[in-house]
């Protein structure tokens, strides 16, 4: 049984990351190799990355392909039996990290397994509030927590599929830019009675977007949103895992919710980006965007 260790790159130094996982891959004997495939960057984190080349196989890409393509390339560079899939920014906080994945592999062979990631304790400072915030209380699901709740939406750092089940199910690649190929990964694999088994081998979120490229990325993430939810056919079962979907299909058109959005959109998002990090806020924008978006279509 091997593993290949894929790490999509754009505009990020992984050195590090690179050099904690080097450390463990060559204690597996054999089990474990590192393939990073950098979505044409600058130039500037090419050179910077390029010199993993003599530890791992690097390439760099012509042009810049995209977040679900990239996922999927990996497939043309690896021919082990699993694939590991680690976002750039993350970072390794544990030293048995691989042996980790080693064991509970040659022990269950599961098709899917997510390790899931965290987010550092300590409050950063208040041009990244929200992002923390966020992401350490609605995204980071305990390990307990996914395992009781199996409709936990999936995402795509840290987390380990077969190449024979990836053969099957790939990321689509008709979605662009930014946010949710990750939820229509989900979809698809449940679609496909594919079993997504939960493991407690966190990763660190190690690299916070400011209060507004969060806010930027959210949009863009919501507009895709609406991409996914118009491919899965309005599918019903997508609603009981994105909760914002769930709302947003019940609100869509109420008059008076979208006149508030209206009226308190600006002052929400000023205190939004100024690192107001409340939750209730943030997801009413969030509802009130999507609710925007909708009637903009018309």
């Amino acid at each position: 049984m091997t593993l290949t260790v894929c790490i999509p790159v754009f505009n990020q130094d992984i050195t590090s990351l690179v050099d904690s996982l080097i450390k463990q891959t060559k204690l597996s004997k054999g089990f474990a190799n590192i393939v990073v495939l950098d979505d044409h960057s600058e130039m500037a984190f090419h050179k910077i990355n390029s010199v993993l080349s003599k530890d791992v196989s690097y390439f760099r890409l012509e042009s810049n392909i995209g977040r679900s393509k990239i996922r999927n390339k990996f497939l043309e560079y690896t021919d082990a039996d699993y694939l590991l899939f680690i976002d750039c920014d993350s970072k390794i906080i544990d030293d048995r990290y691989i042996p980790c994945y080693q064991e509970y592999l040659e022990q269950h062979h599961p098709a899917v397994v997510v390790g899931s990631s965290i987010y550092q304790n300590e409050q950063p400072s208040r041009q990244y509030n929200l992002r923390w915030t966020y992401g350490s209380r609605v995204e980071s699901e305990s390990y307990e927590k996914r395992i009781r709740n199996s409709n936990t939406t999936f995402k795509t750092n840290n987390f380990i599929i077969s190449k024979e089940c990836f053969h099957k199910v790939r990321f689509n690649e008709g979605l662009k830019g930014y946010g949710h190929e990750d939820t229509l990964f989900g979809y698809e694999l449940n679609k496909n009675n594919i079993v997504i088994e939960q493991l407690n081998n966190p990763v660190l979120n190690d690299d916070l977007d400011t209060n507004e490229d969060f806010l930027l990325k959210t949009e863009e993430g919501l507009r895709n949103l609406l991409k996914v939810w118009r491919i899965t056919g309005f599918d019903t079962d997508l609603l009981e895992k994105v909760r914002v979907l769930k709302y947003y299909c019940k609100y869509k058109d109420s008059i008076l919710l979208k006149a508030l959005y209206l009226l308190l959109r600006r002052p929400i998002r000023f205190l939004l980006s100024s690192g107001w990090s409340s939750i209730v806020l943030f997801n009413f924008y969030k509802l009130g965007y999507l609710i925007q978006l909708n009637s903009r279509k018309r």
